[in-house]
């Protein structure tokens, strides 16, 4: 079975749930590059994902982002004759904008990375986008949800539907290695944020949550970063007490998941947060540390030991305990066994 998997953001310079089913499944997957920092950048980018390229299973095909309307349709069109030239049998579609299920040539499977069924200015989600959105999801011959709340919720729109949970590559994080000694933080417990950093995941209210406990024997390491603005303020006001390491190798990721003793999730909470299922939540655990979060909906429903949740005012109560070590078998989480569910999944409902 020939499968093409689409994104519903192109990064492949972090784990992406998406193109890690894609590469466990020995799938195509499509790409494009997309730069919204800037008006300029958002020119450059658009210009730049006006081409056609094959390589082995990265797939590149000229899309236009704006005005809505004309790209969906010219998208879908485009999309449609790669679909024929590489004869593919199923579509995975996990990108809310860029297509039009409906019109696919082939029959879709739609991958609900996030809670994208609500309206939420913090991530471009308006009323017409969302009613788009569950537009697609009725036109899909099934769903995958990251989490059973949204399950849930999609059982309203189309009842052939899963939970698949985001994975871990098991057996790359026991291979990882502390990088306490190079970085100095030795005999120290680290606390410890990874991932996208913008002002709705309150990595800025943990950072002050940490320096109302803040030691000689403490640190705080912060791994991801970008060029906006929020990010370099953050930087710029916090230098002297936190240790902003910036974007780093995804080879090299693992490493600093091992490094750090207390993981963070200090997202604000809505249903975007709530109905969501951080790959770091795992990620933080399996490199052996405990993780503070929120108190997020799907994440409670997991139980897992090593997860502690409090609000984001109390982050420095939760910072003071002294944790046991993490015993929890993660094995099950891996991302070859997610994508195999997938792919029973999808036999079932294709």
């Amino acid at each position: 079975m020939n499968m093409l998997f689409i994104p519903h953001v192109p990064n492949i310079s972090v784990v992406n749930r998406v193109y890690e089913f894609a590469k466990n499944s020995n799938s195509f997957y499509l790409y494009w590059n997309i730069d919204n920092s800037s008006f300029k950048a958002k020119i450059k980018s658009q210009i730049s994902s006006l081409k056609y390229r094959i390589d082995g299973k990265k797939i590149e095909i000229p899309l236009l982002f704006k005005p809505d309307k004309i790209a969906i349709y010219f998208n879908t069109f485009i999309l449609n004759r790669i679909i024929e030239k590489l004869k593919i049998d199923v579509v995975i579609n996990a990108n809310a904008l860029l297509f039009d299920v409906s019109k696919i040539k082939v029959p879709v499977v739609y991958d609900l990375v996030d809670d994208h069924l609500s309206e939420n200015k913090d991530i471009g989600l308006n009323k017409d986008r969302v009613e788009k959105i569950k537009r697609d999801i009725k036109a899909s011959k099934g769903v995958i949800c990251v989490t059973e709340i949204l399950e849930e919720k999609v059982r309203m729109l189309n009842k052939n539907t899963i939970t698949i949970e985001n994975g871990i590559y098991f057996k790359k994080f026991k291979k990882a290695k502390s990088l306490k000694k190079e970085l100095n933080l030795e005999n120290k417990k680290v606390f410890g944020f990874i991932g996208g950093i913008e002002k709705w995941t309150g990595i800025e209210k943990a950072i002050k949550e940490y320096l109302k406990i803040k030691n000689d024997s403490t640190a705080f390491l912060v791994i991801g970063g970008n060029s906006g603005e929020f990010y370099k303020n953050l930087v710029k006001k916090y230098a002297n007490d936190v240790l902003f390491i910036g974007r780093v190798a995804p080879k090299k990721v693992a490493d600093y998941f091992k490094t750090i003793d207390v993981g963070l999730i200090p997202f604000e909470l809505n249903d975007f947060t709530n109905n969501s299922l951080p790959i770091k939540a795992l990620e933080y655990g399996l490199g052996g540390a405990h993780v503070i979060s929120t108190p997020l909906n799907a994440l409670k429903r997991k139980n897992f030991p090593f997860i502690h949740f409090c609000e984001i005012e109390n982050f420095h109560k939760c910072m003071l305990k002294d944790f046991e070590k993490v015993n929890f078998d993660f094995s099950k989480y891996d991302w070859k066994n997610q994508a195999n569910k997938l792919i029973k999944f999808i036999k079932e409902v294709v």
